[in-house]
């Protein structure tokens, strides 16, 4: 299971979260202050955090905005005691997956978790693919890459080797290296793996 983490100033918030998520079966690792959160988590692994706005020192939005510049697999629902539509709103743009008013309600956060959950996995799947991916695009040469950008054109072979200045049989051979080192068995599948790069 993914871990969770709730992060607030207030003590009796903290014990009274934790209580309510362990109720729910969950098991929730609680920090009273921003900087002992980023000393004790790995924010590149996937996880949940419950986080508080208005904290002393960083707040809130400050290590939402920490997490998404470090490209964080962490999903993010952020709790206030007072907040105001343009604070919500101001969150969601900055990469929070949702916005929750205190006193919590019970029902709708074990929601917003299971949402959560599902979400940072397919956050951290998809960092982990595009991490394989440019991998895999840093194994290829030069003259690979050449190649490579005339298959995803739609050259032929004789057109490749034709604007590379190269023999045809050795764009047949630049070509065959392409696709083993990009793990894939033909030109459709490599413009799918590379468009998928891309998003």
């Amino acid at each position: 299971m993914t871990p969770l983490y709730l992060v607030d100033d207030d003590q009796d918030v903290l014990d009274s979260l934790s209580w309510m998520l362990e109720g729910m079966g969950l098991n929730c690792k609680g920090f009273n202050a921003a900087d002992a959160f980023l000393k004790s988590v790995d924010i590149k692994q996937p996880a949940v955090l419950l986080l508080d706005i208005k904290m002393p020192g960083m707040d809130g939005v400050a290590l939402l905005n920490h997490l998404n510049q470090a490209q964080s697999a962490i999903s993010v629902i952020m709790l206030t005691g007072h907040g105001t539509i343009a604070m919500a709103v101001d969150c969601i743009q900055q990469g929070a997956l949702n916005f929750l008013e205190k006193p919590v309600d019970g029902e709708k956060l074990f929601q917003l978790l299971t949402q959560a959950q599902q979400h940072t996995e397919q956050k951290w799947h998809q960092q982990n693919l595009q991490l394989d991916i440019a991998n895999r695009l840093a194994t290829l040469s030069q003259r690979e890459t050449q190649v490579m950008e005339g298959i995803l054109a739609g050259k032929m072979n004789k057109v490749i080797a034709a604007e590379l200045d190269i023999a045809q049989r050795t764009i047949e051979l630049h070509r065959q290296k392409v696709m083993q080192k990009m793990h894939v068995s033909n030109a459709a599948e490599l413009a799918w793996l590379l468009a998928n790069h891309k998003q």
